[in-house]
């Protein structure tokens, strides 16, 4: 019996040796489980657009505290948070490609993790609809100001958009000739819309332009609104569209393609043209003699040009009418040439220290397709001699360029060469024909 008891008492004292153990009553601690920040990602945003996104962490003993560094994008930051859990928010007001920032986490214990994150903030998809697509106002007598049109822009989509700016920027003559005012605000709701209401007062005589130009959060930022108006001057008025023409080389006895002038009536009275008329190797049809143009119309006259000799031809175009300084006047010039030869585009040059010749494209001093005034061939050691214009010289900088002619071709000849004016080089032959 007295062994039994003694057995019982062993064992009691074994389990409660156990249990004291499991209560922190041994030598052995907890393990806490290391910090971490298990949130991976975040998602990208969009502008002016509540954005709003957890971060957690798991292990470490609270209270923690968060931290963030880098360019965290404009108007997001990090909530106020003593847990495992913390929250990037705000409302984006600026678009960014990929902002990268760091997020730290630091618990009771002094330990830590980071986590690299990168978020781009996009811009809202195009929901603006802008009508019409332009204002064009009649013509508007100098110094009076035009009735208001009317612009509406619409959002059709289900988020708010922001509107930066409405301004008039310059696209043409006479920009500060417009203005506006609108109802848009800086906000326009989800399915509504706002007006922008213009004006034009012309400052000069003729056409005018400018553009409306909308900045705002949508990815079709900036949207714009071209205007158009034509300023008048009281009674007859005959302006044409340019005071002088000048043709290309022409070779003798063929005609030019033609020009085109325009003459327009911005007068408030109807104008009355009696005829047209170009002097000798010069032509012209036009759509205007005998015809009566309304105040703000125009009409079109094509002028020719047709050599009878070589050398340099000048001309007029008259045109007469009831207006004011009629006749009106147009001065016409060109060159008659004897030849087909035209130009390539190319250089042909000599090439420092070198008794040789290479072809260099020159669309700038050598304009392809232009008729050579003085045609000729001139010598070189290599690749002996070649067509080249003699009025046309050209320089090819570098250490292989040198001074050289424009290269020409022949109508219908399979040689297209060129020679330069170096000084290792012959004299221009130009009685002789190219050889190989």
């Amino acid at each position: 019996m007295k062994s039994m008891l003694r057995a019982i008492v062993v064992a009691s004292c074994l389990v409660t040796v156990a249990m004291l153990s499991k209560c922190g009553g041994g030598s052995s601690q907890q393990t806490i489980p290391q910090l971490t920040i298990t949130t991976a990602s975040l998602p990208n945003g969009t502008v002016e657009t509540l954005y709003s996104q957890a971060i957690q962490a798991s292990g470490g003993v609270g209270p923690f505290s968060w931290s963030a560094t880098g360019a965290l994008p404009h108007n997001l930051g990090l909530s106020n948070s003593t847990t495992n859990s913390v929250t990037i928010s705000g409302t984006p007001d600026t678009a960014a490609q990929g902002a990268a920032f760091t997020v730290k986490v630091t618990d009771a214990a002094n330990h830590s993790a980071t986590q690299a994150y990168t978020v781009s903030i996009l811009l809202e998809p195009d929901t603006l609809t802008l009508a019409p697509p332009s204002l064009s106002f009649a013509p508007q007598l100098m110094g009076t100001v035009s009735g208001a049109q009317v612009e509406t822009i619409t959002n059709t989509g289900s988020s708010p958009v922001s509107i930066n700016s409405i301004t008039i920027t310059p696209s043409g003559t006479n920009s500060a000739d417009y203005s506006q005012t609108n109802t848009c605000g800086s906000i326009l709701a989800a399915g509504a819309n706002c007006a922008i209401n213009v004006t034009v007062t012309p400052s000069q005589l003729g056409p005018s332009s400018a553009t409306i130009t909308i900045t705002d959060s949508t990815v079709g930022s900036p949207h714009s609104v071209s205007l158009n108006g034509v300023g008048l001057t009281s009674g007859l008025n005959a302006t044409l569209s340019a005071g002088s023409l000048t043709f290309a080389n022409q070779v003798v006895g063929t005609t030019s393609p033609a020009q085109s002038l325009t003459l327009s009536n911005y007068g408030t009275t109807t104008l009355t043209v009696v005829s047209i008329a170009a002097t000798a190797n010069f032509g012209e049809t036009d759509t205007c003699s005998g015809s009566n143009l309304a105040s703000g119309a125009s009409c079109t006259i094509n002028v020719t040009f047709t050599p009878s000799a070589t050398g340099s031809v000048t001309g007029t175009l008259t045109v007469t009418d009831n207006a004011p300084g009629s006749p009106q006047t147009v001065s016409l010039s060109g060159m008659g040439v004897t030849s087909n030869y035209v130009l390539t585009g190319y250089c042909f040059h000599n090439i420092h220290g070198l008794p040789n010749c290479q072809f260099t494209e020159d669309p700038a001093e050598c304009p392809a397709g232009q008729r050579a005034t003085t045609p000729s061939f001139v010598g070189c050691f290599f690749p002996h001699s070649a067509s080249v214009d003699l009025s046309r010289s050209c320089s090819v900088e570098g250490a292989y360029g040198g001074s050289g002619y424009c290269a020409t071709s022949f109508t219908g000849a399979a040689k297209v060469r060129a020679a330069a004016s170096g000084s290792r080089l012959p004299a221009p032959r130009s009685a002789q024909s190219p050889e190989d």
